[in-house]
């Protein structure tokens, strides 16, 4: 009898060397304990994405778990930004349309002569396109490639659009909100992301040297366009998912936070980054 990479021959068998029924089936119950959500809780208050508002799997708008209207099915936990076939990209299998919109803030540059960078949201690679796909108000919330084997006809005709409390960006237009795709001074050194270098007035001190250490996610840029998680000296960026981990994986549930919204240590959300 084969068994993942075991074999067991019948005479092992006869011999007792497979567990008796019993045994077995408190092995595969406490494996399901532990494959549980609560069982992963101590991971963060909140346990992962049931529940929170990114729970569609029973709604149709911002609100998770409540029933949907007739018509309009049940989908799984991950189907608005996941599918494992026919999504529009192989890289995060990804499920949801991405918007056109060409992303810019209001001001040029930053104190330090840092550029405010610029990006179109159907080709950037690095994740805050993949967040401003539902986030910037131009696409609906259920306007995803693939479910139940088709392309659905409806899943939400709803769309993020103001005054919607989700949507942060007002289309292409960024103003006032904190930058994302762009440089951050890694171990207190410059660095050249989606296409922008750290401005000559930056004051490094005032920059943690490395906030992954605080929890918080870098990506790098390897200057082809190619956008991946984690830091590389001269070539770090910030995405959305820098400060935000929108699977809930080890956060309280608060605007999935990877800190808190109040303090005056590093678990303080803007001094895992900022030192001041």
């Amino acid at each position: 009898m084969i068994h993942g990479d075991l074999v067991f021959s019948k005479t092992k068998v006869s011999e007792g060397i497979i567990m008796k029924q019993s045994q077995l089936c408190s092995i595969l119950a406490l494996g399901a304990l532990l494959a549980s959500p609560a069982a992963w809780s101590a991971e963060g208050a909140a346990g992962g994405l049931q529940g929170t508002v990114h729970d569609f799997t029973q709604a149709t708008g911002l609100t998770p778990n409540t029933n949907p209207p007739a018509g309009i099915g049940d989908v799984g936990l991950c189907t608005y930004c996941h599918t494992p076939h026919k999504a529009y990209s192989t890289a995060l299998l990804w499920n949801h349309t991405l918007s056109t919109s060409n992303f810019s803030w209001d001001i040029a540059k930053t104190t330090a002569g840092t550029d405010f960078p610029t990006f179109r949201g159907d080709t950037y690679k690095g994740a805050t396109a993949k967040c401003l796909s539902c986030h910037d108000g131009t696409v609906a919330i259920g306007d995803i490639a693939w479910f139940a084997e088709g392309k659905p006809a409806i899943l939400d005709p709803m769309q993020h659009a103001a005054p919607e409390p989700a949507n942060i960006a007002n289309g292409a237009n960024m103003a006032g909100n904190h930058p994302v795709a762009m440089p951050f001074p890694y171990q207190n050194q410059g660095s050249t992301y989606n296409g922008v270098t750290t401005g000559p007035q930056i004051s490094l001190d005032e920059w943690q040297p490395d906030p992954t250490a605080n929890g918080i996610r870098l990506f790098n840029d390897d200057g082809a366009g190619n956008i991946t998680a984690g830091p590389v000296l001269a070539s770090t960026g910030i995405e959305c998912s820098s400060c935000h981990d929108p699977h809930n994986k080890k956060t309280a549930d608060d605007l999935f936070l990877r800190g808190t919204l109040t303090g005056s240590d590093t678990n303080y959300i803007c001094l895992k980054c900022h030192n001041k």
